[in-house]
C-alpha cells in the first residue's frame, strides 16, 4: 500500500484533500486519527451531518495505539495514570538515591519522572538503552546513573506488576505488528490536524504503511522557506523519502470572508516575514488592550458581545489563552458575567470539586486525627445532610466553643437524627484495608451525588453533572488502585496516601457544543472559527521563555549525544515552537482576528507586551494601532455609548451623576419601636454605660442582638478566666486562713491558692496557645496579688459576684431618679471593713481616672458604688477599675482620702469631693436614660469603642464626620471642599 504526505499552509485546503481520501476509502473502514479527544468530537460530528455514521471511525492516537494491540493480540492492560503516580512513588521511596535525595522528598519530583519516562519511551528510548548510554557517558553529571537506576527500576516493576503504560503499550504493539504485518489488515488511517510527530507517531505511521502495508494519509502544515514553520521541517524531511505520494497544495483564501479576506490572508502568508508591506487592517485585525487580568476580560467579554449582537453565533468564537486555568477562570468570569455563554474543557483536582472534597474531608474525619473542619465540608456536600439551618447552628456552635477535632464535634452535635452512621461505616472499612476504604468511598460518593435525584427523573445542571463526573472519576480511580493494591500493596500506599492520591484525580469536563469556546491554543489548531480571540500576548507568556527539562538540559542532552549518540529532544530552543503557535492561531479565524495584551497588572505596575505584537504591527497600517480597543485601569466604568450590557450603562450613568451618600443613622422613626424604647424600664450598668457611649452601638448590640459565630475575642475569655480565678482564690484564701482580705500575713496562702486554682486550669487546657495564655494570665494575677497585699486597704472581700436588679437577685435595681428607668448590674466585689466599703471592678488594663467619668461616660463602676450605698446600705469610701493584665496594677477610679492603702494621687478626694464625682455620674446616667426612653439614638464614633466605629456599615457616621473635617480644612484653606 502507499504513504501519502499531503504539505500546506493553513487554509490551503488540507482537510478537504484528506477528506476526500478519507471519504473514497470509507469501504475499508477507514480511521481517521486526530490530536485531542475534542477534535474527535467535533469531526465525528462534521462527518455524521455528512451521512457518514457507520464505515468510519475518529480517533486519538491513543486510541489508535488500543485498536493496534488488539489486532496483534498485544495484553492491553495498562497501569492507569493515579495508579502509576503511586508506583512511581513507591519507586522513589524504594530507591537508595545520593545525589537526588533531596529533590526526591519535593512534591513534584514523582510526576516529573513520569513526564521523563514518557519523553524516553516516546523517543523509543527503552531502560537499558538509557542504563547504556549513561554508563558510556564518561562526563555524565551525578545524577544520570540514579535516573537510569529509577527508569529500570520502573520499567521492572511493570513487569512484575504484569502490566505496561501508554507508551510501553504502543511499542509493544507496534513491534507485534512488525513481527505479524499482517494482522492490521487493509483498514486506512489518516492523520489530520497535527502540527508534529513525536518519534512514536512516526514509528507508527512507518509501520503500518512500510510493514503493514496499509493505506496512510499524513496531512502536516509546512510550506518550505517561511520562518513560521522552521521547527516543522524536521519531520516533513523524516516522511519525504518514505512516501509514495506528496501532495503540496498551495495557499487560497476563499476560507476568508470577503471584506477580511486581504488582511487575514496578508497576515497568514507574511507573518514572520521581512520586507513585507504594511496593508490596511480593514476591521479584520484588532488590538485589544487591557489594564490587568480583570480588564481584559472585559474588554474581551465587550468585543464578544459586539460580534454576537451582529448576529455572530457563539459557537463561532474562540477565545484563546494560556496560562492554564487561572487565566481562563478570570476570563470565564468576564464572559459569563456580561451573559456570554461559555464552554471550555475544565480540568478539576478531585479535591477541589464539591463532590470530592466532601468525601474526601468525610474519610479524614472518620479517622484518628480528623478535624472539625473536615467533619463540617462532609455534611455540607450538597445530598449528605438536607437541613441547612440545623448545619449553620452547629457551625455556629463548632466556632463560638473552639471544638477542633472531629471526635469532640460529635459529641457537640445537638442530638435528634444522627449523621454520622457513614462516618463509623469509612473508620470501619480502614480498618479492613485499602480495597474495602476504595470501595466505601465510591458508595459514600455514589449515596450523597445520587440522593437529591432519586425517584425524580432530574435533569441535571451544570453543579450537579460536575458532581455526576466526579463520581465516575472517583470510581474510576478506586478501580485503578484496587487492583494496584492486589498485586502489589506497597506501592498502593497506606490511608493517607490513598486519599492524597485520589484528591489529584483530575475531572475532566470537556467542552459542550452552543458557547464561546475558552481553549488554550494547542486545542483548536485542527478547527476553524469565524473570530478568534488571542489573549494574553504578554513577554514571558506569549512567547514563553524557555525551560529547561530538570533532569537533564539541553546541554547535558548535547553532551550526551556526543558522547554515546543517544538523541533525546530539546526543551529550550521554543522560539520556532512559538512562531508556530500564533502562526496556528491567527490563521484560525475567517472574519475577524483580536490579539489582546496588558500594559499594565492589577496594582498598575507596567507589562511588556509580547514582542510577537510588533511582527503584527509591521504588517498593518497605524490604523492597527490607532483603532486598538483600551480599557485600563483608570476606566472605572464604561463610557454610555460604550457600555457593552445594561448593567454597565446603568453603572456608567451612575458615575456621571453626583448623589450624597446615605445618611448616618439617626433616630428610630417608627412608632412601634419609639413606643418599644419608651417602655425600656430596666438596663445593666453595663448597657446604660454603652448607650452613653454611643446610641448606636447599644441598640445593634442590646436590642437587634446579631448572633456571633465567632468564639469571644481573647481579650474577654481571658477576662472571664481572670474573675472566675480570683474568686476561687479568695475563695480558698478564706477557708484556709478564715479571712479573704490581702495582706503580708496572708500572702503566702493566697499564692499557694493561685497556684491550686491555675495547676486545675492548666490540667484541663487543650493546645499550647491556651497553656501559654494561662502562664501568662497566672503571672498577672500573682503580680496583683503581691501588690494588694503590699499596698491595699486591708478590707474583707464580702461580696463577690454581687447581682442586683435581675429575677432572683435579693436586692432590686437601682432607681434613676425622674427616668423611668431602672439599672440592674453584676459587681465583681465588694470590700468591706471599719465601717466602710470600697467597690472594685475588674479590667484587662486600662483604668479610667474618676475625673474623666463623665466626661468619657465611664458610668460602671460608679453606678455600682451608688447601688452598693442605696440597696446594702454600705458607706461607700471608694469605686475603682482594677487593672489586672497592666504592668501597673494600681486601681484607678475615686477613693476618699481617709481610706488607708496606696493610690493614685490624683484619684484620692476628700468627702466632699468624692460624693460630687458619684453624684456628677448619677446625672450622666439619668441624662442617658432619658435619651434611651425618648429614642435620641446618637451616633458617636469617638466613644462608641477604644477602637473607633464598632458597626461603621450600619452606622456611616464616621463617613460624615470625615467629610464635615475636609470641608472645614478646605474652607480654611481657601478652596472648595
Amino acid at each position: 500500500m502507499t504513504l501519502t504526505l499531503v504539505t500546506g499552509p493553513a487554509n490551503a485546503a488540507k482537510a478537504g484533500e484528506v477528506l476526500g481520501r478519507f471519504n473514497a476509502a470509507l469501504a475499508l473502514e477507514p480511521l481517521l486519527v486526530v490530536p485531542t479527544a475534542a477534535d474527535s468530537d467535533h469531526y465525528a460530528r462534521e462527518l455524521a451531518e455528512t451521512g457518514i455514521v457507520l464505515g468510519a471511525e475518529v480517533v486519538t492516537f491513543d486510541r489508535l495505539v488500543r485498536r493496534l494491540a488488539a489486532a496483534t493480540g498485544v495484553d492491553g492492560r495498562v497501569l492507569g495514570r493515579v495508579a502509576r503516580g503511586r508506583v512511581l512513588r513507591s519507586i522513589v521511596g524504594a530507591a537508595r538515591l545520593t545525589a537526588l535525595a533531596r529533590s526526591a522528598a519535593s512534591p513534584g519530583f514523582a510526576d516529573a519522572l513520569g513526564t521523563l519516562f514518557d519523553e524516553l519511551g516516546g523517543s523509543l528510548v527503552a531502560p537499558r538503552r538509557f542504563a547504556r548510554a549513561i554508563a558510556d557517558w564518561d562526563e555524565a553529571p551525578p545524577h544520570a546513573a540514579e535516573l537510569a537506576a529509577l527508569y529500570l527500576a520502573y520499567q521492572r516493576r511493570l513487569e512484575r506488576l504484569k502490566l505496561t503504560d501508554r507508551v510501553g503499550l504502543a511499542r509493544a504493539a507496534l513491534d507485534a505488528l512488525r513481527r505479524t504485518p499482517a494482522a492490521w489488515g487493509a483498514r486506512p488511517v489518516f492523520l489530520y490536524g497535527f502540527d508534529d510527530l513525536t518519534p512514536l507517531q512516526l514509528d507508527a505511521v512507518e509501520t503500518l504503511a512500510r510493514r503493514a502495508g496499509a493505506e496512510v494519509c499524513v496531512a502536516l502544515p509546512w510550506e518550505p522557506g517561511r520562518a513560521a514553520f522552521a521547527g516543522r521541517a524536521g519531520t516533513v524531511e523524516t516522511l519525504r523519502p518514505l512516501a509514495d505520494e506528496h501532495v503540496h497544495l498551495q495557499d487560497r483564501s476563499e476560507h476568508y470572508a470577503g471584506r477580511a479576506r486581504s488582511a487575514l490572508h496578508h497576515l497568514e502568508r507574511r507573518l514572520f516575514e521581512p520586507g513585507a508591506e504594511a496593508v490596511p487592517p480593514n476591521g479584520a485585525v484588532r488590538l485589544l488592550e487591557a489594564g490587568g487580568e480583570r480588564a481584559e476580560a472585559e474588554l474581551v467579554a465587550a468585543s464578544v458581545l459586539e460580534l454576537l449582537g451582529r448576529g455572530m453565533a457563539p459557537e463561532d468564537v474562540a477565545v484563546l489563552v494560556r496560562g492554564g486555568a487561572g487565566a481562563a477562570g478570570v476570563l470565564e468570569l468576564g464572559l459569563t458575567g456580561a451573559g456570554v455563554p461559555v464552554t471550555r474543557e475544565r480540568i478539576t483536582p478531585l479535591a477541589r470539586t464539591r463532590l470530592g472534597a466532601g468525601v474526601l474531608a468525610g474519610a479524614r474525619a472518620a479517622l484518628p486525627g480528623g478535624s472539625a473542619a473536615e467533619l463540617l465540608r462532609w455534611l455540607r456536600t450538597p445530598g449528605r445532610w438536607p437541613d441547612g439551618d440545623a448545619l449553620d447552628a452547629f457551625d455556629a456552635r463548632l466556632r463560638r466553643s473552639e471544638i477542633a477535632t472531629a471526635r469532640a464535634a460529635r459529641a457537640a452535635w445537638p442530638g435528634g437524627e444522627d449523621p454520622f452512621g457513614a462516618l463509623d461505616a469509612l473508620a470501619a472499612a480502614a480498618e479492613q484495608g485499602p480495597a474495602a476504604l476504595l470501595a466505601a468511598l465510591e458508595a459514600e460518593a455514589q449515596a450523597i451525588w445520587t440522593a437529591p435525584h432519586r425517584r425524580r427523573a432530574h435533569v441535571l445542571g451544570p453543579a450537579e453533572a460536575e458532581d455526576a463526573l466526579a463520581a465516575r472519576a472517583l470510581r474510576a480511580a478506586a478501580t485503578e488502585l484496587r487492583g494496584l493494591a492486589a498485586t502489589d500493596a506497597e506501592a498502593a500506599g497506606d490511608t493517607g496516601e490513598l486519599l492524597e492520591a485520589l484528591g489529584a484525580v483530575e475531572v475532566r469536563e470537556r467542552p459542550a457544543p452552543g458557547g464561546v469556546l475558552l481553549a488554550d491554543p494547542l486545542a483548536v489548531r485542527a478547527r476553524r472559527f469565524r473570530a478568534v480571540f488571542v489573549c494574553g500576548l504578554q513577554d514571558a507568556e506569549f512567547p514563553r521563555r524557555p525551560t529547561p527539562e530538570p533532569f537533564l538540559d539541553d546541554d547535558a542532552r548535547a553532551d550526551l549525544a556526543r558522547a554515546t549518540g543517544l538523541v533525546l529532544p530539546h526543551h529550550e530552543d521554543v522560539l520556532a515552537r512559538e512562531r508556530y503557535l500564533l502562526y496556528a492561531c491567527v490563521s484560525r479565524p475567517q472574519e475577524v482576528l483580536f490579539l489582546s495584551f496588558r500594559s499594565s497588572d492589577e496594582e498598575g505596575d507596567p507589562l511588556v507586551p509580547s514582542p510577537f505584537l510588533d511582527d503584527v504591527r509591521a504588517l498593518f497600517t497605524d490604523a492597527l494601532w490607532e483603532q486598538r480597543g483600551r480599557r485600563l485601569l483608570a476606566h472605572v466604568t464604561w463610557p454610555p455609548s460604550e457600555a457593552p450590557t445594561p448593567h454597565e450603562l446603568r453603572r456608567a450613568r451612575a458615575a456621571l451623576q453626583s448623589r450624597p451618600d446615605p445618611p448616618p443613622l439617626g433616630p428610630p422613626e417608627t412608632a412601634a419601636v419609639q413606643a418599644l424604647l419608651a417602655a425600656h424600664e430596666l438596663e445593666s450598668a453595663r448597657g446604660l454605660e454603652a448607650f452613653a457611649g454611643c446610641g448606636v452601638r447599644w441598640l445593634v448590640d442590646r436590642m437587634l442582638r446579631p448572633r456571633r459565630t465567632d468564639p469571644d475575642p481573647e481579650a474577654m475569655r481571658r477576662g472571664s478566666l481572670a474573675h472566675a480565678a480570683l474568686e476561687r482564690v479568695l475563695g480558698r484564701l478564706r477557708e484556709r486562713t478564715g479571712s479573704a482580705a490581702l495582706g503580708p500575713a496572708s500572702l503566702a496562702a493566697a499564692l499557694a491558692a493561685l497556684e491550686d486554682v491555675m495547676g486545675g486550669l492548666r490540667s484541663t487546657a487543650g493546645g499550647v496557645r491556651a497553656r501559654a495564655g494561662l502562664r501568662s494570665l497566672a503571672a498577672d494575677l500573682e503580680r496583683y496579688l503581691r501588690h494588694e497585699a503590699a499596698t491595699g486597704a486591708g478590707l474583707e472581700p464580702q461580696q463577690l459576684e454581687w447581682s442586683f436588679g435581675s429575677e432572683g437577685d435579693a436586692h432590686g435595681p437601682l432607681p434613676l431618679p425622674g427616668s423611668g428607668l431602672s439599672v440592674a448590674g453584676r459587681v465583681d466585689r465588694i470590700d468591706a471593713g471599719a465601717g466602710i466599703a470600697i467597690i472594685r471592678d475588674y479590667k484587662g488594663k486600662a483604668a479610667p481616672p474618676a475625673a474623666r467619668w463623665a466626661e468619657d461616660r465611664q458610668l460602671q463602676v460608679a453606678l455600682y458604688a451608688l447601688a452598693a450605698r442605696e440597696l446594702l446600705g454600705l458607706d461607700v469610701a471608694g469605686a475603682l477599675y482594677q487593672p489586672l493584665g497592666a504592668r501597673d496594677v494600681r486601681p484607678r477610679g475615686a477613693v476618699r482620702d481617709d481610706v488607708p492603702g496606696s493610690y493614685v494621687a490624683s484619684d484620692q478626694l476628700d468627702p466632699a469631693a468624692f460624693a460630687a464625682v458619684l453624684d456628677a455620674a448619677r446625672d450622666a446616667a439619668v441624662a442617658a436614660a432619658h435619651d434611651l426612653r425618648a429614642g435620641r439614638i446618637r451616633a458617636c464614633p469617638g466613644s462608641c469603642t477604644p477602637r473607633g466605629c464598632a458597626h461603621p456599615g450600619i452606622c456611616r457616621a464616621r463617613e460624615e464626620a470625615q467629610a464635615q473635617a475636609a470641608a472645614a480644612a478646605a474652607a480654611r484653606a481657601g478652596a472648595p471642599a
